[in-house]
């Protein structure tokens, strides 16, 4: 991973913050910044230096994990007082904090230990460094998007009736760390039948029958870094309408994967797919946003949805996952992972999507 290139382009931004240093708390973005992979730690970035502040307990795992160019320190009375001192030293007059991140209880502690230095709130400052993936990011995402394609495979290759959802996603489970995953990226959701309904129903110790529509939502970690894709298949022969509700959503996410390029907006993106599916007659039910970012976490910026800001550019990685939920019947969920490019955007999901619902 270039962590120093990540140092340089915060150092880069903390002109436009108005400050002399920020200090970074949020564990996920210390990772992104220095690799640092524990419990406890923190960054502080000024416009001269760097530092990483942890505790004993994590002494010989930074010494591997952080990047050179900061100098660690081992807090002995707890980080923000360590982080308080280094910067009285430094004289930071404008010290700014994560404040997305920060509790009422966290703020007050550190109003007072920063005295007479003025604390001043910032939002996502390292979240949008973290939504344009460079080389290295999208080198591991592939793997981790590879893992989950083989287990999709492998799943329907042993998915039958009398399975239980919960022997499904534990089989999916062992067979993503057989594939070099540390593990899910998320509570895997098996829904069949009537419970394919829940757009978030995680697996339960329901049988699978012959017939049911079963979607499955999975993602895996590799090296920190998450995939996720969804599939919706039948066991068995599928009926009418099942194919029918299955091909709106086929069409719908294969038209909006499609329009993903530079330039178009997040609420655009999320009308794509919308479209397809009111004129259709089932815009009732589709009740949630076409996507997110995927990264070091399973949800990140940029969000894909009617209430979605910003546009699309190079280097975001986010999902295209439209669907259409009926309850007392079920639900039908297609979901890739696509990589904006500089002309378009890049399926980077290999597993099957027929047109025609897949019968197992």
């Amino acid at each position: 991973m270039n962590y120093s290139a990540r140092l340089d382009a915060l150092r880069r931004a903390l002109p436009g913050l108005k400050c002399d240093a920020l200090v970074v708390s949020e564990l996920t973005n210390v990772r992104y910044l220095c690799g640092f992979t524990g419990t406890s730690g923190m960054i502080v970035v000024s416009r001269n230096g760097a530092h990483f502040i942890t505790d004993f307990r994590y002494q010989s795992q930074a010494a591997v994990q952080v990047e050179p160019r900061y100098a660690t320190v081992i807090a002995e009375r707890g980080l923000w007082k360590a982080a308080s001192q280094l910067l009285k030293k430094e004289k930071a007059a404008h010290i700014a904090f994560e404040a997305e991140h920060t509790s009422v209880a966290t703020l007050e502690e550190i109003t007072k230990l920063l005295k007479p230095a003025a604390p001043i709130a910032t939002q996502r400052v390292i979240e949008k460094l973290r939504l344009h993936k460079d080389a290295d990011e999208l080198s591991i995402t592939r793997r981790a998007i590879t893992v989950i394609d083989e287990c999709f495979d492998h799943i329907c290759g042993v998915m039958k009736p009398g399975m239980t959802e919960r022997e499904v996603s534990d089989e999916l489970s062992s067979a993503m760390r057989a594939r070099g995953a540390s593990g899910p990226s998320f509570t895997t959701i098996v829904a069949s039948g009537l419970r394919s309904a829940l757009p978030h129903g995680v697996a339960s110790d329901k049988a699978l029958e012959a017939g049911d529509l079963v979607t499955i939502d999975m993602g895996a970690i590799v090296d920190g870094y998450c995939s996720d894709m969804t599939r919706t298949v039948c066991l068995g022969k599928p009926q009418r309408r099942q194919q029918e509700i299955y091909e709106v959503v086929w069409r719908a996410q294969t038209a909006s994967a499609e329009a993903l390029r530079p330039g178009l907006g997040c609420k655009e993106a999320d009308a794509v797919a919308r479209k397809v599916i009111e004129d259709a007659g089932y815009g009732q039910y589709f009740g949630h946003g076409l996507g997110h970012g995927v990264g070091l976490e399973i949800h990140e910026q940029p969000r894909l949805s009617r209430l979605g800001k910003g546009k699309l550019a190079p280097g975001m990685l986010v999902t295209c996952e439209p669907g259409i939920y009926i309850e007392g019947w079920g639900g039908v969920r297609i979901e890739d992972m696509l990589l904006i490019t500089e002309t378009g955007a890049e399926n980077l999901t290999g597993a099957p999507k027929p047109r025609k619902l897949r019968a197992l």
